[in-house]
């Protein structure tokens, strides 16, 4: 097994080598090199010269049959503090398939990957060197096991509530929260916490969230206007003018997200779509004189995919928005400068959780999820 696991380390540093010669210039050298670095345990598993007329750089390479995000931490542990250590050295990561994730933290990091489906992120300072592509966004050849994904109602329900909740808390509380089986809870937590998107205690209990991560994965699998029944609509007095209406008691139950919602907390441009979560689109169209749009429309009413874009929705004159953490995944995954509204929503976030983060988790499930 591990005669195995080093040929194909091995396989991936010739490959490697393959790869950078035929994109770089023919009068430049690539070559293996023997240079060493010091104790067996911050050894990389190969090191490339780098030669042009004038300049000569190398490159620590640590090939990887897999790695995880949750790897990153563990690589960085040993081989990569230990040539930070020595000198600045560039570290370049080889696998397979690197996965969104693992990219976004190799590159937070500061690491150079590079995978065999050609997703790449390679920089030198001396010789100047810049090479940036895009590969296969899923594994081409993926383990054969079970892995709980975050898509659809349940996920976004365990996501809503990890994000709006402060840790630490446990799977059965969770469980009981977001109204989910504790077998589904724990089996979601695994593969967030493989992907380093939760840290957990030794005992299973979440410690820690990436909230910014957390969002992304959620948008990446979320369409608000395909998961959503959506209508347009067009107000002949404007959306603005709908917005205030809303807050007639006698108007259906409603919760405003979108563009109106992000500019509360974080004003990218004035909102010109009003986008509106409403059980019954249709009474509240008749209600607020709305009228069919093809074209046009100023007013989109959603019909929620889920109760859980009611819960923790916070009031303000009258009217009801979602709460940020919904907010943020339907701008992201919207249209026109929705997303950008999105990335200024979740800036917002993190700058200011005393805001909108709960200290606790509710002793008593969500009336809203019932």
């Amino acid at each position: 097994m591990a005669t195995n696991a080093a040929q194909a380390e091995n396989d991936l540093v010739v490959w490697t080598l393959a790869w950078l010669r035929e994109r770089l210039p023919p009068e430049w050298a690539i070559e293996l090199s023997t240079r060493g670095f010091g104790a067996a345990g911050g050894r990389p598993d190969a090191a490339i010269e780098v030669r042009t007329m004038n300049v000569q750089s190398t490159i620590a390479v640590e090939a990887k049959r897999s790695l995880a995000p949750r790897e990153v931490d563990r690589l960085l542990g040993g081989v990569g503090r230990t040539l930070r250590a020595l000198t600045p050295v560039p570290i370049l990561v080889v696998a397979p398939w690197l996965s969104a994730r693992t990219r976004i933290l190799l590159a937070a990091e500061g690491l150079n990957y590079l995978d065999q489906t050609g997703n790449a992120a390679i920089r030198l300072d001396n010789p100047a060197l810049f090479i940036r592509s895009e590969g296969a966004s899923r594994d081409p050849a993926p383990a054969h096991r079970s892995k709980a994904r975050v898509r659809g109602p349940k996920a976004s329900r365990l996501v809503r509530t990890l994000v709006d909740i402060r840790p630490p808390y446990g799977v059965r509380e969770l469980a009981e929260a977001a109204q989910l089986a504790p077998g589904y809870v724990s089996q979601l937590l695994d593969a967030l916490d493989e992907d380093a998107l939760v840290e957990r205690s030794r005992r299973g209990r979440v410690e820690e969230v990436d909230v910014p991560g957390l969002l992304r994965r959620w948008a990446a699998t979320y369409d608000v206007f395909k998961a959503n029944e959506g209508t347009a609509f067009l107000a002949p007095g404007g959306a603005a003018q709908i917005l205030a209406r809303l807050a007639d008691p006698k108007v259906a139950r409603t919760a405003v997200t979108g563009s109106f919602a992000a500019v509360r907390v974080a004003p990218v441009a004035a909102p010109a779509l009003l986008t509106v979560y409403c059980e019954d689109g249709g009474t509240l169209a008749q209600a607020l004189d709305l009228l069919p749009a093809d074209q046009g429309a100023n007013v989109v009413v959603l019909r929620p995919f889920d109760p859980v874009v009611w819960v923790r929705a916070d009031e303000s004159d009258g009217v009801s928005y979602v709460a940020p953490s919904q907010a943020v995944v339907d701008c992201l995954t919207g249209n026109g400068r929705m997303p950008a509204e999105g990335e200024a929503v979740l800036s917002w976030m993190r700058d200011n959780e005393q805001a909108w983060r709960r200290d606790a988790l509710p002793r008593a499930p969500a009336r809203e999820i019932a």
